[in-house]
């Protein structure tokens, strides 16, 4: 880890995202005002937004606090202040993550999951599609995703992972000596 990086983890700063059920009306720029009005609260890198997975207005900033309950704490608290004081109004709080910066750095430069298909699995495998339809009714096997019309889909890392303890035995089954 570099230095910038065991500095963040040690001083206690930690990325917050805050969303809240529903919206009401609010007056026009409330969004932007929400946004100026927490960082002058003390919030670092304070953005807001409207209209997320529950519907309502939420933020996403940074604080400096002793440990992750503390900065959640905190962050509720300066978000409900701002937004009683700008006059914007939700049916309160859907969801609170948080994480150090040191975390948020890792996790934004993770590499996008990839998504496969029957045939991407079969070559992963290096297999038939056959033997891949076959493969997949055996307990272990990742389930896909999603079934498309097209067909399934799988998360190429499940498939990574399967892939890594699967004992293969290579050849076909011998059979059984008639008596």
């Amino acid at each position: 880890m570099g230095a910038a990086k065991e500095r963040t983890l040690k001083e206690g700063v930690y990325s917050i995202d805050l969303e809240t059920w529903g919206s009401h009306p609010r007056p026009p720029d409330a969004l932007d005002d929400l946004a100026v009005r927490l960082e002058e609260l003390g919030a670092m890198s304070a953005v807001s937004s409207a209209g997320g997975t529950a519907g309502g207005p939420g933020a996403t900033l940074s604080l400096r606090a002793s440990d992750a309950p503390g900065a959640a704490r905190a962050a509720v608290d300066l978000f409900t202040s701002a937004c009683e004081e700008l006059a914007i109004t939700h049916r309160g709080i859907a969801r609170v993550d948080v994480m150090t910066d040191g975390f948020l750095d890792l996790w934004l430069d993770r590499e996008n999951e990839t998504f496969v298909g029957s045939r991407e699995v079969a070559e992963l495998l290096g297999v038939s599609r056959q033997r891949m339809s076959e493969l997949r009714l055996k307990p272990g096997f990742p389930a896909p995703v999603a079934e498309l019309a097209a067909g399934p889909v799988w998360k190429e890392s499940s498939l990574r992972l399967f892939l890594e303890g699967w004992e293969r035995k290579p050849g076909r089954p011998r059979r059984a000596a008639s008596a």
